[in-house]
């Protein structure tokens, strides 16, 4: 069965990568030099690896469910990544702000940063148990268990009077 909620998660994975290079030149951490560029778009390559994941699970839970632990063990990673970064940028907020050389350069960092953490986040999100399948997949009216056949004390203990 299909799940639409990892379709809409892996497509927005895809645009991981797109954030984090609009985060490294925000902070130009890529000078566009010819050697620069390539080795970026290396880095960023493997971000692309929850979306595979997430469009597996899309396609067959059951078949890839192990994909699960790797793909929120990459987005937990993720997170910590951007965490310890920001923590760093808080230290050096004077250099940080030379860095993107003005207000509206600081808002770019600070929208990339938070459209990544927000597909991390939506990753986690989407890999969580779906407890509403668990309750809607235990039989009320079958009367399975009941010797008496009544399908309303199915799912009820039985009680005897002392």
């Amino acid at each position: 069965m299909r799940k639409a909620r990892y379709l809409a998660a892996g497509v927005a994975a895809l645009a991981k990568p797109f954030f984090l290079a609009g985060l490294a030149s925000s902070l130009q951490l890529s000078d566009g030099a010819q050697l620069s560029v390539p080795f970026l778009r290396y880095l960023l390559l493997p971000q692309t690896i929850p979306a595979l994941c997430l469009f597996f699970l899309w396609y067959d839970t059951d078949r890839y469910g192990a994909l699960k632990p790797l793909t929120a063990f990459l987005a937990i990673s993720s997170i910590a990544m951007l965490a310890f970064g920001a923590m760093a940028a808080a230290g050096k907020f004077q250099l940080l702000l030379l860095t993107v050389q003005n207000a509206q350069g600081l808002l770019r960092v600070l929208l990339a940063a938070l459209g990544t953490l927000a597909i991390d986040l939506l990753c986690l999100f989407v890999l969580l148990p779906d407890s509403r399948r668990k309750r809607n997949d235990t039989p009320i009216d079958s009367g399975a268990g009941n010797s008496e056949g009544s399908p309303r004390t199915a799912s009820q203990p039985q009680y005897k009077e002392p």
